[in-house]
């Protein structure tokens, strides 16, 4: 038998791409390789925010790579730099990170690649040597695609962090990333290199788009959270980026518990905030608690604009636990779980009851109904619960929160909420 060419090989593979993968497959696929890809380098496997530009750069990429593959009818493929990879190789430099970390970043790609392709061409009903051409054009041809993104992304990566040795905004970077990382203990020194008044009462934000949004200028940022400070009537705040997509920005709030006009928040943005703090502690913890509440609102099922970590502090302990937060709603909640209508009303009564002490005539004006119906539905809420409300009302009122922000289970926490992260300039 005559020895396949490559372009025959090319074609089986275009043919196999565009006939036979399902659209779920080709999703679990690129899942997959941005996992793999995040767990093989250290310096991001804890990182929640480069994570989420790391999918986003994967999925891209392969869309234009598939695109490629399935169009053009030559044997090699010239595929274009997706704009989410050249963020993602921003986000990097932002972060300090080295130069090599891109490197190994993309490397580990090209294994996870590899090891799919040399799958599902030990499983495809060809011949031995048809087999060994597939294996060796698509090593040639993966090598070729993710050398030549290399090349472009390490100028991207190069330009950035020449922008950001440069000048102010390098010291500020370097100041707050010493702050966060405890190496700058002296409130006195940095607040006069930040010209921020660091022995002061901070409140913390992190704003970030959303996946469907992944196009917006990150330019809309640092006018946003000014404009979210000023509803809050803070005095003064500073921004420094987080990545490709996100801000991080402190404010001088005083004791008083901020509250940010929601309505200034942008379609596509999201912001989360931490509790105020005093001094460089509470600097840093202030911003540890945005980044857990940016966390929790990244992995729950609602989608409201701003997360304050105050409405959120005890959901997001829990979180850190799914398995013992999916068991307290199971308990607390059996015969209320469910997204049917009665299921939903009666735990929007038992929330309203709740908040309300217990009073039926404060709940009914809440629901606005009459008192005898509150009064009906508290009784099916005791039969399903086997017991009565008033009987761990705190347990029932945090599964309660658990269920609205998770359903029934709560998906794995990010490591990331529990550190102090890095800053990126």
């Amino acid at each position: 038998m005559e020895t396949p060419s490559t372009a025959q090989a090319g074609e089986w593979m275009r043919s196999y791409v565009a006939d036979t993968l399902s659209r779920t497959d080709l999703a679990s696929f690129i899942d997959g390789v941005a996992q793999s890809m995040g767990a093989d380098v250290p310096e991001l496997s804890t990182d929640a925010e480069i994570q989420r530009d790391l999918h986003w750069a994967v999925r891209s990429q392969f869309r234009l790579i598939l695109a490629a593959q399935t169009s053009d009818a030559s044997p090699r493929w010239s595929v274009p730099v997706a704009p989410e990879a050249h963020s993602l190789a921003r986000t990097i430099a932002r972060r300090g990170l080295e130069l090599r970390v891109l490197s190994q970043l993309y490397h580990a790609g090209h294994r996870a690649v590899w090891r799919f392709v040399t799958e599902f061409v030990h499983r495809a009903d060809v011949s031995a040597e048809f087999k060994v051409q597939l294996v060796v054009m698509m090593w040639e041809q993966t090598s070729e695609v993710m050398n030549a993104m290399l090349e472009d992304l390490a100028a991207t990566y190069t330009q950035e962090r020449e922008r950001l040795l440069s000048g102010a905004f390098s010291m500020r970077v370097n100041t707050i990333r010493e702050i966060l990382d405890g190496t700058q203990n002296s409130a006195a020194d940095a607040s006069a290199l930040l010209g921020y008044p660091l022995h002061r009462v901070h409140t913390a934000l992190v704003l970030w788009t959303t996946d469907h949004a992944a196009s917006l200028d990150s330019r809309i940022f640092e006018p946003l959270a000014s404009r979210l400070a000023r509803s809050a009537s803070a005095t003064e705040i500073i921004c420094v980026p987080s990545g490709a997509r996100g801000l991080w920005a402190w404010m001088v709030t005083g004791d008083v518990d901020p509250v940010l006009d929601s309505s200034l928040v942008v379609p596509g943005v999201r912001v989360a905030m931490g509790r105020p703090g005093s001094g460089l502690d509470g600097f840093r913890r202030t911003h540890r608690e945005a980044q857990a509440a940016q966390d929790l609102a990244a992995r729950s099922r609602g989608r409201v604009p701003v997360t304050d970590y105050r409405d959120v502090e005890l959901i997001s302990m829990l979180s850190a636990r799914p398995d013992a937060m999916s068991a307290l709603v199971d308990r607390e909640l059996a015969g209320l779980l469910g997204e049917d209508e009665v299921a939903a009303r009666l735990r929007e009564t038992l929330r309203a009851v709740l908040s309300h002490q217990g009073n039926l005539e404060a709940t009914a004006r809440h629901l606005t109904v009459h008192k005898n119906t509150v009064r009906y539905r508290v009784q099916q809420i005791e039969e399903r619960l086997g017991r009565r409300i008033t009987h761990r009302a705190l347990h029932l009122e945090l599964a309660l929160d658990c269920y609205d922000a998770f359903g029934a289970h709560a998906p794995a926490v990010s490591t990331d909420q529990f550190t102090g992260g890095r800053v990126d300039g």
